[in-house]
């Protein structure tokens, strides 16, 4: 029974401070410049979040041994410090200078799931040739990876620095801590100009200390400690882990996002039961479970060429073009569908019809429509949907199958994977099931006809909306 604490501890305890502040996928740069009488030198950091480590420690690890030893270190550092600085491109007055690597330094941190963060330092210089002039800096490392980017630049002793479009002082304390309130919208600073002569340095303004966040907020990253206990799995820890795993599940679907929209929307201007919500919610799941173990065999198999963060947002377009289609295949057959019945749902009489000879009338109300049912559930429309909702797959569950891969407990991190997805797709048939039920307490409000007639219409519209937000959303995130 002491494996019960455990679980919840790791889950909802403060494990989670060791999450990367940026997310998982992220690979951070600092570069300060610092400039003397005769030289420049060049300080600059990589801080490379859980996936991305994961990836290059396979790479740091030549011979496949498990295990880095110094000369593999070594060998890395220095490769690195040629390809790093070869895109660190340093101009002084349109004439480039080259740069030489000086001394380095290695380290990996604890990060979320048991996985390591790497930190690289490196030292860079060369000599100026000036006493004066202007210095224009670019860094084209890990173009188009997201993450922290920042540049300061500062004068020594007899150095004077101006117009300077980056400050003296940096906000992270070179990648050490991130601060909280730029978390959203961490600085993207790839280029530095300023001009530079002799004179009496001015002193530094202070570094203002904000409140620096250590780990993610995100109910989902709780998870990845799970994996990551030293205690036995034993079945009370197994138990409570999954449930756990499904709890933070059922948080993540709270969230924005997740289709929640959309399957409400579906459902109730399809006329859909509560079979159909549930439908839905096994397809979210599967879908969902395999992106993650897809993209977690790619990122193993193929981590040289598969830069998971780059997928996400492709995977993300083809989710909100999928729903696109749907939302308006729905709407065009919808409207054809309430055209008609205004047409032919309206009362009309039939006066003195003659049957084999004898003459005789009546009147009779025909409010029937000859036009196919609309709003009709489709099970293809259906699974498309579900699809797409459980298509993009947890950065944090992937997280978790990597880590449980690392500490070898495959099977256990497979089966948190599930749980979870279960969570996620246990609130999204809940709220599929509520709004059936609601739609069935509006249907007996007294309606005009022709806003009933048009409702699963304007339903599919919104099915087509909440897509393409989510391909803009992805198209932004493209860069395109």
């Amino acid at each position: 029974m002491r494996s019960v604490p455990v679980a919840l501890c790791l889950a909802l305890g403060s494990a989670v401070a060791h999450a990367h502040p940026l997310g998982n996928f992220t690979v951070n740069r600092y570069a300060a410049l610092r400039l003397e009488p005769r030289t420049i030198t060049i300080r600059y950091v990589v801080d490379m979040a859980e996936i991305p480590t994961f990836q290059e420690l396979r790479v740091v690890d030549a011979n496949g041994d498990q295990t880095i030893d110094e000369r593999e270190q070594d060998a890395y550092v220095r490769r690195m410090a040629t390809e790093l600085g070869r895109n660190l491109a340093l101009g002084i007055d349109g004439r480039t200078l080259g740069l030489t690597p000086g001394a380095h330094a290695f380290e990996t941190l604890p990060g979320a799931g048991g996985l390591p963060t790497l930190r690289l330092e490196l030292w860079y210089s060369t000599l100026l040739g000036a006493d004066r002039g202007a210095v224009a800096v670019r860094d084209a490392n890990f173009a188009g990876r997201p993450g922290w980017q920042e540049m300061i630049a500062d004068g020594g002793a007899g150095m004077v620095l101006s117009e300077s479009t980056v400050p003296r002082v940096d906000r992270s304390q070179a990648l050490r801590a991130y601060p909280e309130d730029q978390l959203q919208s961490p600085p993207q600073v790839t280029e530095a100009r300023f001009r530079f002569s002799p004179g009496a340095a001015v002193p530094a303004a202070e570094r203002v200390v904000s409140p620096a966040r250590a780990g993610a907020a995100r109910f989902a990253d709780r998870m990845t400690e799970l994996v990551a206990t030293r205690a036995p799995l034993g079945p009370w820890l197994v138990l409570t882990s999954l449930l756990v795993a499904a709890g933070l599940g059922a948080l993540h679907a709270l969230s924005p996002g997740h289709g929640k929209t959309v399957v409400g929307a579906y459902l109730v201007g399809a006329r859909g039961t509560a079979r159909h919500a549930v439908f839905l919610g096994l397809v979210v799941t599967a879908t969902h479970t395999l992106g993650v173990y897809a993209l977690g065999l790619l990122t193993l198999t193929a981590s040289a060429y598969v830069v998971p963060e780059r997928l996400f947002p492709w995977i993300s377009a083809v989710s909100g073009l999928v729903v696109v289609a749907v939302g308006a295949s729905l709407a065009a057959s919808r409207l054809q569908a309430a055209l008609a019945l205004g047409h032919d749902g309206h009362p009309h009489a039939h006066d003195d019809h003659h049957h084999d000879g004898h003459e005789h009338t009546h009147d009779h109300d025909h409010s029937h429509s000859h036009a196919p049912a609309d709003g009709a559930v489709g099970w293809r429309s259906l699974l498309a949907l579900g699809v797409s909702g459980g298509l993009l797959p947890c950065p944090s569950a992937l997280v978790v199958m990597l880590g449980a891969i690392a500490f070898g407990r495959i099977a256990f991190g497979l089966l948190l994977i599930v749980a979870f997805s279960a969570g996620l797709a246990a609130v999204l048939t809940s709220i599929g099931i509520a709004l059936v039920y609601a739609r069935d307490l509006f249907e007996r409000l007294p309606l005009d006809g022709r806003l009933a007639r048009f409702a699963p219409v304007a339903s599919a519209l919104v099915i087509s909306i909440a897509g393409l937000a989510i391909v803009i959303e992805a198209i932004a995130r493209l860069g395109i």
